[in-house]
């Protein structure tokens, strides 16, 4: 996946809920990261930061491999 900023993408929920983020987080995740689309804003190595507007939330940064990106 050659992700750009700009493009839209979602969570994965199976490499989300069993990555080693997951350990450091609350894992009871919100369900609109993987049903809605969020819109890459930033890279640092292999994270990218996720902005979901459909609803009102501070922006996520997910590793890139918990990322689908949405169909052309």
């Amino acid at each position: 996946m050659a992700l750009k900023k700009g493009t839209l993408v979602r969570a994965i929920r199976e490499k989300l809920e069993n990555s080693i983020e997951a350990t450091a987080n609350d894992t009871r995740w919100s369900s609109y990261i993987f049903e809605t689309w969020g819109e890459v804003l930033e890279f640092r190595g292999d994270y990218v930061q996720v902005k979901f507007s459909k609803v009102p939330t501070p922006v996520i940064w997910l590793h890139k491999d918990q990322l689908e990106e949405q169909a052309a």
